[in-house]
């Protein structure tokens, strides 16, 4: 534990509390308050009101601590919640736009063009007479590079060397230097994996920075190394796009991509922290508070949760955020305008805050209900004893220790208030950047998509074989590239190539079962449209729907057209397609399940789950498996889907959930024409708020207003209190106190309105509860919380006293005598329990209140069918006293 400004706060706390202006504004009201309490006690103690403050000041003053640690922990909860959300999101997207590009490696790197080009290379050395045919080829194949970088924009240069490093064709050679020295052409043709990640300066290169660039050797037919291929990747436009579709204008993180060495290699503020940067951040998975650039920050570092067992170079994703500005929340607009049914509920959930906090406001009733009691004493006593020094002093120092009581609970209550307000909306933030992020995995996957099948459509193989009559020989080569290529790329059911008719040439062979497509035509839209396409930039996809090609489940089907072999000609004549079937199933399932907001040891927060709509409102993937593809949403979330961007709450049976929406804007050039509208989805992430609440037939239980009549000559003072729903009143002098239930002990069989035995200044005293005496049973709370009542100590006359439960205090006015209306004793056969009605001031705005006599509660317990309790005698010191 560590001492704030004169209170015990946790260690974890100590650097920060004092940067969080929710926990300093209450700290400060509180503060104010407890000098308050000081004066109080000390008034009181010179009063003769018998009211000692100390145990409320004391309780209040342990409420305070324990109440701005729970309001700091969960401070510093969110915050790290929206810090590793950033710092996940980051790295992980990243990864998965990388692992795409260790397939594209391997792919391109077994091009035919590519390996017949370097064997030209090699052909033509020394001989001036083939020197006319490599130019040709070098343009052709230059061509072809510039082609494949037109589908994938990631990419930034294709370079092809030889295995001695001399460049044989790159896609800018504006500045290339006639050979490299990179040891990254010797781990290349070295290695045994498929392809070599090399993330540093690079001799082919222009500038001297840092770059990513995957390479792969490239083999001839008997699989010895003839050259290297590698890819540049556009790495720092990865990365802007990224940071931009994090942060937003008033954020103040600083989202950091660091190595195994803590150094900065990619920065969303480079002026801020700069590149090459080296942060002394630990491997840890909590909020870290560093220095850096004589500044403090939280920072947290998340790594990569890896995607298809690709896990990444290594790197980490790191938020760090200036203390000062980690605390700053937006104000909680969303949750204030729903309705108060559903805020309510909301607001009183046990679900979303620890235990100790929701102890919280019980320990500050509790302490409210003892401070009620000894105020109400307090009056009692003043009304029934001429001790007090000064009664008109004695009076205003109750009410104002009443008051006090109310305003230091009050500042309790909105303190918790404010802070469910907090969470809650902090909450509606997460499912919506939850959303956002699930609908951009999306978008960049099937951007992944389209891109492949054009790719795929450029193999020189299957042009070659469909452009001549197809053979046996052909179509076993096709199908040999098809399953390689389905080697590489793991998120595909089948690869098809069909010809002009639509007839299947060759597959690679379907993941999810079924007979052979091989020699049929599937009837299907996206075919035709395959055929129909007018260059080779442009691609088909199917809509969302069942198809024989996916085992008649709902999946994406993308296709490019197959163009005759002629040079340069993207426009050439269309000889057949490609199809390639999404596994939609388990991969959508895949990206919802990436973007779940997680907790601390990250498993998915219970109750959440997330879920991809179309355009025409139909379950494409839910990760609940109450809504399976194919079917509609519950109307109200059909509803959220087809709106904007944003964030709700949605009651789907019995419990309230926050939801996030996000919909489909597309990534890079993929995401417009006609496509998109086929591929236009809405994501919504659903996290559990609370049940939704049974409502309680109790009305209001609002204490009657009732006013004084000081003034008058003949007053007498009516001590209030509740039963059930209703207020009733007694007489002072008929009071001798108030006290706490919890020390009653029960009566086997004694009877329903015989509650037990309480020991009261040394003497065991009978207590009843004469709720079903007032005959207000429909009125009754249904389960009424023992640990809230308490006992009025009543007498009879000087020998004789007995207790009644009440379920609350209340003020204690004194009243003109004129006002009570006396009751007849033998009405309603003499079972009524009233002496007196208590009527208005004249005005009208007063309700009526039925003052209770002991002496009729005596007599129907004694008359009544419960066997009444012994009467035990007043002893003689408290008769003597006057009590």
């Amino acid at each position: 534990m560590a001492q704030y400004k004169n209170i015990e706060v946790d260690a974890e706390l100590a650097g920060v509390i004092r940067h969080m202006d929710n926990v300093e504004e209450y700290r400060e009201l509180l503060r104010n308050l407890q000098s308050v309490w000081d004066n109080l006690t000390m008034l009181g103690q010179l009063s003769g009101t018998g009211t000692d403050m100390s145990g409320t000041r004391h309780a209040f003053a342990e409420l305070t601590g324990t109440l701005l640690n729970q309001l700091g922990h969960e401070e510093l909860r969110t915050c790290r919640q929206d810090m590793s959300a950033k710092a996940q999101v980051a790295i992980d997207i990243l990864v998965r736009n990388l692992f795409e590009r260790t397939a594209d490696i391997g792919f391109l790197a077994c091009d035919a063009d590519i390996r017949q080009f370097i064997g030209k290379v090699r052909e033509c050395a020394g001989n001036v007479l083939l020197a006319r045919d490599l130019a040709a080829a070098r343009t052709q194949l230059r061509a072809r590079f510039a082609e494949y970088a037109a589908k994938y924009t990631v990419y930034s240069d294709i370079v092809l060397t030889d295995t001695e490093g001399h460049i044989l064709l790159r896609l800018d050679d504006a500045t290339a230097p006639a050979q490299s020295h990179d040891a990254l052409i010797a781990d290349a043709l070295a290695t045994d994996a498929g392809y070599v990640e090399t993330f540093r300066a690079i001799d082919f290169l222009p500038t001297q920075t840092q770059s990513l660039v995957y390479s792969c050797r490239v083999c001839d037919d008997a699989g010895g190394a003839i050259g290297v291929l590698s890819l540049v990747f556009r790495f720092d436009d990865e990365m802007q796009r990224i940071f931009d579709g994090l942060l937003t204008a008033a954020d103040w993180a600083v989202i950091l991509v660091v190595d195994a060495d803590h150094r900065v290699i990619a920065s969303s503020d480079r002026f801020h922290v700069p590149l090459g940067a080296r942060l002394p951040c630990s491997d840890g998975p909590e909020v870290q508070r560093l220095r850096f650039a004589a500044r403090e920050y939280l920072a947290m570092r998340c790594p990569s949760r890896g995607y298809q067992g690709y896990a990444g170079p290594g790197w980490c994703g790191l938020v760090m955020l200036p203390v000062e500005h980690a605390f700053a929340r937006e104000a909680a607009a969303p949750l204030r305008a729903l309705g108060d049914e559903v805020r309510s509920a909301i607001m009183s959930s046990p679900t979303l805050f620890s235990e100790q906090l929701r102890r919280i406001p019980e320990q500050a009733d509790r302490i409210q209900r003892t401070l009620n009691r000894s105020v109400w004493n307090g009056n009692v006593r003043q009304s029934s004893s001429q001790r007090a020094l000064n009664p008109a002093f004695s009076k205003i120092l109750l009410w104002e220790i009443s008051n006090t009581g109310d305003r230091t609970r009050d500042v309790f209550e909105r303190s918790i208030a404010n802070l469910h307000e907090t969470v809650v909306s902090a909450i509606l933030h997460d499912s919506r950047f939850a959303a956002s992020l699930a609908i951009d995995i999306l978008d960049r996957n099937l951007y992944e998509r389209a891109n492949d099948c054009r790719w795929w459509a450029l193999t020189s193989v299957f042009r070659e074989v469909l452009a001549a009559p197809v053979d046996e020989a052909g179509r076993q080569r096709v199908t040999e590239v098809l399953r390689y290529i389905h080697s590489l790329y793991t998120v595909y059911a089948n690869l098809l190539v069909f010809d002009t008719q639509g007839v299947v040439v060759a597959e690679s062979g379907s993941t999810v079962g079924g007979a052979s497509w091989s020699g049929r035509a599937p009837a299907e839209d996206w075919v035709r449209r395959t055929l129909a396409l007018d260059d080779s930039q442009a691609w088909a996809v199917s809509a969302f729907a069942p198809s024989a090609l996916y085992g008649n489940a709902p999946t994406y089907i993308y296709g490019a057209a197959l163009r005759a072999p002629s040079a340069g000609d993207e426009k050439a004549a269309v000889i057949g397609g490609v199809g390639i079937v999404f596994d939609s199933a388990p991969q959508l399932l895949a990206m919802l399940r990436d973007c779940l907001p997680r907790g601390a040891d990250g498993a998915v927060r219970n109750g959440c789950f997330a879920a991809f709509i179309d355009a025409d409102a139909q379950v494409i993937a839910c990760t609940d498996e109450r809504w399976r593809p194919g079917h509609r949403p519950p109307e109200a979330v059909e509803a959220l889907a087809l709106a904007d961007d944003g964030s709700g709450v949605l009651r789907i049976d019995d419990q309230y959930f926050a939801v996030g929406v996000a919909n489909s804007h597309g990534y890079r050039e993929y995401g417009s024409g006609a496509n998109a509208a086929r591929t236009r989805v809405s994501a919504l992430v659903f996290m559990p708020l609370c049940a939704v609440a049974v409502q309680s037939a109790t009305a209001s239980c609002t204490a009657p207003s009732i006013r004084g009549d000081a003034s008058s000559d003949d007053t007498v003072e009516i001590a209030t209190f509740r039963v059930g729903r209703n207020w009733f009143g007694l007489r002072t002098e008929k009071v001798i106190e108030a006290v706490d239930a919890a020390g009653l002990t029960g009566v086997p069989g004694a009877g329903e309105t015989m509650a037990g035995y309480l020991m009261h200044d040394g003497v065991p005293i009978a207590v009843f509860d004469i709720a079903s005496m007032l005959h207000d049973d429909e009125a009754l709370p249904s389960a009424p919380d023992d640990s809230t009542r308490q006992v009025l100590v009543l007498r009879r006359d000087d020998d004789t006293r007995i207790g009644i439960l009440a379920d609350a205090l209340g003020d204690i006015p004194e009243v003109s005598t004129a006002r009570l209306r006396p009751i007849p004793a033998m009405l309603a056969g003499g079972n009524v329990l009233g002496e007196s009605v208590l009527g208005g001031s004249g005005d009208g705005d007063e309700a009526l209140l039925l003052v209770l006599g002991v002496e009729r509660i005596v007599n129907r317990l004694a008359g009544g069918s419960t066997p009444p309790a012994p009467a035990i005698p007043l002893p003689r010191r408290e008769a003597a006293a006057g009590r």
